[in-house]
């Protein structure tokens, strides 16, 4: 394949992804961003507020299972445990 690759915006022609990502939004505009890649990492970034925004380390993902866990952790991180009151 030649590189660097074609970027594509038609997900119809994409037959072996690199990569993958969600955004989350929550209340007061907290926003939590991954983008994992193939290679077992992850870029990870969020916001809270001014004061609490940065990046989260991500590397060593091996598995669906692992990378699940490591999502929970992320959400609990930006916008709290679940369920909290």
């Amino acid at each position: 394949m030649p590189w660097p690759q074609r970027l594509e915006t038609d997900r119809a022609l994409v037959r072996d992804p690199d990569s993958v990502g969600v955004l989350i939004s929550g209340p007061a505009d907290a926003e939590l961003s991954v983008v994992l890649f193939r290679g077992g990492w992850a870029d990870v970034d969020f916001f809270v507020g001014l004061d609490d925004a940065g990046t989260l380390p991500a590397c060593g993902i091996d598995s669906a299972a692992a990378f699940g866990t490591r999502l929970d952790g992320w959400v609990s991180r930006v916008f709290g445990k679940i369920g909290a009151a």
